[in-house]
C-alpha cells in the first residue's frame, strides 16, 4: 500500500426488510425445535435399547436392582461393613 493512499471503505450494509428477518427467526426456531425433538427421540431409543435387552445383568436391572451389593453378615463389622 502506498503512503498517502487510504483503503477503500467497505460497502454499506444491505438493509433487510422485516419480513426476511422474521422468516429467518422462524427458521431458527423451527430448527431448534427439531433438534430438541431429535435429541429426545435418540435418548428414548437409547434407554429402550438398554432396558429392553434380556439376559444382561447390571446393578439397576438385576434381580436385586438398585439395592446395592449383598454383604455377608459374618464378615460385616460396624465400621467397615465388610469392605
Amino acid at each position: 500500500m502506498c503512503i498517502g493512499m487510504k483503503a477503500p471503505s467497505p460497502p454499506p450494509p444491505i438493509a433487510e426488510d422485516a419480513s426476511v428477518l422474521e422468516q429467518r427467526k422462524r427458521m431458527r426456531a423451527d430448527q431448534d425445535r427439531q433438534t430438541t425433538e431429535d435429541k429426545q427421540k435418540q435418548f428414548e431409543m437409547r434407554v429402550n435399547a438398554y432396558t429392553g435387552k434380556q439376559g444382561k445383568r447390571s446393578m439397576l436391572s438385576g434381580r436385586k436392582g438398585g439395592q446395592g451389593y449383598g454383604i455377608d453378615r459374618d464378615i460385616m463389622s460396624g465400621d467397615t461393613l465388610g469392605v
